[in-house]
């Protein structure tokens, strides 16, 4: 029996040594197929990197078979395009898509300043490439004419906008027409007056940059030339023409003008040397501040007359300036045709502003003559008009505030004889017809040297 039982054991171990590689076979066909084999350990994803830094990587497309055995501490730069990408030796900012050889349209990255560094530079290039169109190309450039017409406007503010403190410049093909006038400088610019001393349509814009740079004061007598516009150019939005040359302040050239001593600068003596103007003026002396006072009508008006005929006789080598303030038409064309000197007018059509900025720029104009050793004689009639002009601009309503009539006094104290140059004199008519009339009396005589009363 023992020896029947051997051939069948045999078979049962033949039996199941075909089973089991039966088995295997069938697992091995089913991995083969891509079916997960019963009792195998899974595997994690495999993944492609594509820099060396391996704390700087992407997965590639390839999915994971677990995604929750993915790590989750992996690089947080950002992904890539979907397009495939060569694989890289370096990890940092993404590169720039410009063809090579190509500008950038404007060049450099304007908006970058200094210290941004490598950050900045990077969002430039972004920037650079989202202006591409998704089929790679290079989307249309703006047209870059803007900055340098800008450019040119800039060049051209120097000669033609004002507030600039930027002389002019004067071009090869440039054509200059002569301009002289009186110089009247304001807060933020300066105009030659070339009518006399109120504003008018062809007067010339000064910039700031020629008044430092000549050394120009209110009142210069400034000879120069503007530019003429050019053929097909259309004027700006300035209404003046500008001053693109200076050829002499006061006949002198700008050297000299800049080295002049202020008019402030000099001493102050008391007047000794006599007018001779003869009549109620007799005992008046160059460089006083003389106030002649008589009633509202003719009678001071025939006085200046005379006084200026007697000081044309007496002081020929003086310059005399007769100032009418709020004078009659007829008047006017009476001391123009007699005077044989400079008549300033500022008539009754005038407003209050007007009256006070002619009387300003001629007295100034005065002080510039004395600075160059010339004896000026300013009569005016009258100044208790003129400070009714002053007293309609002042702030404050009052006739009996004395502060009202500061620029009054201002005016009538520049009067004075210089012990190193030459003298001012203002001889004056007033009346004591209103209250601001009065107030204005008694503010100068306390400054003047010299009152007379007419009969």
């Amino acid at each position: 029996m023992t020896e029947e039982q051997t051939p069948s054991e045999d078979s049962a171990v033949d039996a199941q040594r075909q089973a089991e590689i039966e088995a295997l076979a069938a697992q091995l066909a089913s991995a083969a197929a891509g079916e997960p084999v019963a009792g195998a350990p899974r595997k994690r994803g495999s993944r492609r990197v594509i820099a060396k830094d391996p704390a700087e990587f992407v997965p590639t497309e390839q999915p994971a078979t677990a995604a929750e055995d993915v790590p989750v501490e992996e690089s947080p730069v950002e992904a890539p395009a979907p397009e495939p990408a060569p694989a890289e030796t370096e990890a940092p900012a993404e590169p720039s898509e410009e063809p090579e050889g190509e500008p950038s349209e404007g060049g450099e990255d304007e908006s970058a300043e200094p210290g941004d560094g490598e950050h900045r530079s990077g969002r430039s290039r972004r920037g650079r490439s989202r202006n591409r169109n998704g089929n790679g190309a290079q989307a249309e450039p703006q047209p870059q004419q803007q900055p340098q017409q800008q450019s040119g406007r800039n060049r051209n503010r120097g000669r033609d906008r004002f507030g600039d403190d930027v002389e002019p410049e004067i071009l090869e093909d440039d054509v200059l027409i002569p301009i002289a006038g009186i110089l009247d400088v304001l807060d933020n610019y300066a105009f030659v007056r070339t009518t006399g001393y109120l504003p008018g349509p062809t007067d010339v814009y000064v910039s700031l940059g020629q008044v430092k740079k000549y050394g120009l004061r209110k009142g210069d007598a400034v000879v120069g030339a503007i530019r003429q516009p050019r053929e097909g150019e259309q004027p700006g939005r300035q209404k003046y023409n500008a001053l693109v040359k200076v050829d002499s302040v006061n006949g002198q050239t700008g050297e000299q003008s800049i080295a002049r001593p202020e008019f402030a600068g000099y001493t102050p003596v008391r007047p000794s040397e006599p007018l001779g103007l003869g009549g109620a003026a007799a005992d008046f002396a160059k460089g006083q501040r003389a106030l002649v006072l008589g009633p509202t009508g003719s009678g001071k008006t025939a006085f200046v007359a005379a006084a200026a005929e007697a000081a044309t006789s007496a002081q020929p080598e003086s310059h005399l300036m007769v100032i009418l303030v709020g004078a009659r038409p007829e008047e006017v064309t009476e001391f123009r045709r007699s005077v044989k000197g400079e008549v300033v007018v500022a008539g009754l059509e005038q407003g209050a502003e007007e009256t006070v900025t002619v009387v300003e720029l001629a007295v100034e104009r005065a002080k510039r003559l004395v600075e160059l050793g010339i004896d000026v004689i300013v009569l005016i009639d009258s100044i208790t008009q003129l400070g009714r002009s002053v007293a309609a601009l002042a702030p404050r309503a009052s006739v009996e505030d004395p502060a009202i009539l500061l620029p009054l006094k201002r005016l009538f104290a520049g009067a004075r004889a210089l012990e190193e140059a030459a003298a001012l004199t203002i001889v004056a008519t007033g009346s004591e017809e209103t209250a601001i009339d009065r107030l204005a009396v008694t503010e100068l005589r306390s400054i003047a040297n010299a009152v007379a009363r007419l009969g």
